[in-house]
């Protein structure tokens, strides 16, 4: 039998020549593993998931009921172990539903299917819990991978939204934007539970990064406002240079970096949030934020922003009109009225605590927050204790501000 080249297969029923599989993205230390972050997830996270788990009570989690966690989860799921850790120690279940970063690569992901495995073979991890291959930005279009998700683990408990993106740094009318997925995930959980929950935001603010229309529409909200109650606007025009008005101060305040920037638009962020909650008598409460800086050089103002609000379900009264039964009688206040949630809300965007300034002033907190974060890396796999690759040798990179306020190209911590 005479054999020719014609006798070999042709390269056109040949299968294509696989690609190269790609590997976990190795192991480096990241902006998120500095001590400051650490404070946030102990000092934010962690202590309001336990303060909802109190105002919701054990009772929400009897029959197999777990607590419910939307997530933007990082590569080594940091924020859902501390969680899970916590419902280990109350024993109950957790529920977690997690999205991609916009900018996740395919290596980080598969080092978060690895992180992953690991997390939903824990006794208190429901095994249905998920990260999606979907960004969070989808949850808003009908019937995609995200919005369904969200569905089916939902409505939750928390909800962790740790961005490292513009809110808006978008007009209203592009797609993709970062607060329109916090509208969707909003109308959804005010229109699926009547029961308290949590909201964590974090999100860079510059200047530059929010779109004009965007700030100008948060800023309204504000101006609203001080027609609408005395006593918030007698205390925002303590803040006003002579001559100026609601209007002027906040154009002003918005065109420059820095904390009161960050207080402006996290007022804003509040002021929203109440809307949209007061739709479906809710409320919302600002909790305690927190702020650092991701500039690399001077003069190293204030540029994430990291918010707390509680939503509560306000009472709903049925009144019978008819005649045919009788109504209960108003229930008289006791006491000076409370301040309202807009002037809470506008106190504690002024109150928001630099992080940075923080943790320099306080050697004590500082080393046990780099303590709490060399345990936590350590139990995920990253080296530590090694002298020249190890954590310390990564973090005084990170911190010769610390020593030299003239080194331009240094972070701070």
């Amino acid at each position: 039998m005479n054999t020719t080249d014609d006798d070999d297969f042709s390269d056109s029923v040949l299968p294509p020549e696989a690609s190269p599989l790609a590997s976990p993205e190795p192991l480096q230390f990241e902006p998120w593993h500095k001590p400051r972050k650490q404070y946030v997830r102990v000092e934010q996270w962690l202590r309001h998931v336990e303060g909802i788990f109190r105002t919701l009570g054990p009772q929400s989690f009897v029959d197999g009921e777990p607590l419910r966690y939307m997530t933007l989860p990082g590569p080594d799921l940091l924020d859902i172990r501390m969680v899970a850790d916590f419902c280990s120690s109350k024993s109950i279940k957790l529920r977690y539903t997690g999205f991609c970063h916009s900018t996740d690569t395919e290596e980080r992901r598969l080092r978060q299917n690895v992180n992953e495995f690991s997390l939903t073979h824990k006794e208190s991890v429901v095994s249905s819990s998920k990260v999606v291959r979907s960004r969070l930005q989808d949850v808003g279009i009908k019937n995609s991978e995200a919005a369904i998700e969200m569905v089916k683990g939902g409505p939750f408990d928390i909800i962790n939204i740790d961005a490292c993106e513009p809110l808006a740094g978008d007009d209203e009318n592009a797609s993709g934007r970062l607060v329109d997925a916090i509208r969707s995930i909003t109308a959804y959980q005010l229109a699926n539970r009547r029961k308290s929950w949590i909201l964590f935001l974090t999100t860079p603010i510059q200047a530059d990064s929010i779109s004009k229309s965007s700030m100008a529409a948060l800023n309204e909200q504000v101006v609203i406002n001080t027609k609408n109650d005395e006593l918030f606007a007698e205390e925002l025009s303590t803040r006003f240079e002579t001559g100026e008005d609601v209007a002027a101060y906040l154009d002003r305040v918005s065109k420059d970096n820095g904390d009161v920037l960050l207080s402006v638009f996290s007022l804003g962020i509040s002021k929203w949030l109440i809307h949209l909650a007061e739709q479906a008598t809710f409320k919302v409460k600002k909790l305690k934020g927190y702020s650092y800086s991701m500039f690399r050089k001077p003069p190293y103002d204030a540029n994430m922003v990291s918010l707390c609000f509680l939503f509560e379900p306000n009472e709903i009264v049925i009144q019978d009109g008819t005649g045919l039964t009788g109504n209960p009688p108003a229930i008289a206040a006791n006491g000076d009225p409370a301040i309202s949630l807009h002037v809470r809300a506008l106190r504690k965007s002024f109150e928001i605590e630099n992080l940075d300034t923080k943790l320099r002033a306080n050697k004590s907190l500082h080393d046990e927050m780099v303590a709490q974060s060399k345990e936590i890396l350590k139990r995920v796999g990253y080296p530590v204790d090694d002298a020249v690759a190890g954590y310390d040798a990564w973090l005084v990179t990170k911190e010769q501000i610390f020593s030299d306020e003239n080194q331009p190209e240094k972070q701070l911590i």
